[in-house]
């Protein structure tokens, strides 16, 4: 239920009076609709507002004095629905998942301009091409 484990329900119960309301101690826990709506609220105000269990008392007393769990915890039609009323009422969305991007093989070859006046560059080639053949050759041993 509100995605509350159940010992942090009996935990609210101890610190929120307004569960506890007309609950025998030892018995069946049942809730009401209008339970259900302050336990909501409850976890609203602990783990998405930001709220310390003291301020969330002070907050939920409040609320109730004002009448927003009476009447099937309908909100009074003198004020607007606020936004955290309309977040309380739609379901959750799952975050969507995350796909890392797929990594060639092969690197793409890279062209790089030849410089135009590379003196040199024959005798790099033949030296390269003497380390390679020196490398391929079998050991003795």
């Amino acid at each position: 239920m509100a995605e509350v484990a159940p010992y942090v329900l009996r935990y609210w119960e101890t610190e929120f009076p307004a569960l506890s309301e007309g609950k025998e101690k030892g018995g069946a826990r049942l809730y009401t609709a209008r339970d259900v709506q302050i336990i909501a609220r409850i976890r609203q105000l602990l783990y998405d507002e930001g709220f310390t269990v003291a301020g969330a008392k002070k907050r939920l007393d409040a609320e109730i004095l004002e009448g927003r769990f009476d009447d099937s915890g309908k909100a009074p039609a003198s004020r607007p629905a606020t936004v955290a009323e309309v977040k309380l009422s739609s379901p959750p969305t799952p975050p969507a998942a995350v796909v890392p991007p797929q990594r060639d093989p092969k690197p793409a070859p890279v062209n790089v301009a030849q410089p135009a006046s590379f003196p040199e560059r024959k005798a790099v080639i033949k030296e390269l091409k003497e380390i390679v053949r020196l490398l391929e050759k079998p050991k003795k041993g």
